[in-house]
């Protein structure tokens, strides 16, 4: 037996819910194997303590009044906003409904596109579609001939004249 199937099948072990093959593969398991011997000892003391502990007297009247305060829930405070309304109150209502206008306001101000910035995409698309671009060969092959057009990096400097670092702290 393995060592994970001893360990899982303790508890039903010391509840007598095996039946006496698995209850007998079980024990001779754990008197053989160290570490599950370890556990079923750490396992059965626990049952030892709670056996010790003794069980709670209740009011008789407990469970009538447990009873009485869920059936007297109207049907309208079962609703999911009356959960809410008694898991935060009734102040944070206004200040939830504030913050979500103001979440959905300034994703819909922050999603609209700036005029200038589009007319700037467009003019700088328009003269990359109009340069005469060199074609250059992708496959290494010489048999299939794949052609890929080169375009120009807009990121790099032609102006090569010294300029200071941008990162440099001041």
């Amino acid at each position: 037996m393995e060592c994970l199937t001893c360990t899982e099948s303790l508890t039903a072990f010391m509840d007598g819910e095996l039946s006496p093959d698995q209850a007998k593969k079980v024990e001779i398991h754990f008197t053989q194997c160290t570490p599950c011997h370890d556990d079923y000892q750490s396992l059965l003391h626990t049952y030892q303590l709670v056996e010790q502990v003794g069980l709670l007297e209740l009011d008789p009247d407990l469970w009538t009044r447990i009873h009485s305060e869920i059936t007297d829930l109207s049907p309208s405070e079962s609703t999911w906003l009356a959960s809410l309304r008694s898991l935060f109150g009734i102040r944070w209502v206004p200040i939830a409904a504030g913050t979500l206008g103001v979440v959905f306001l300034s994703l819909f101000f922050v999603n609209q596109p700036n005029p200038e910035v589009q007319q700037a995409f467009h003019e700088y698309v328009r003269e990359r579609e109009q340069l005469e671009l060199p074609r250059v060969r992708v496959s290494q092959n010489a048999s299939s001939l794949e052609l890929r057009t080169a375009y120009p990096n807009p990121f790099i400097v032609h102006d090569h004249r010294p300029q200071e670092n941008p990162f440099k702290l001041e």
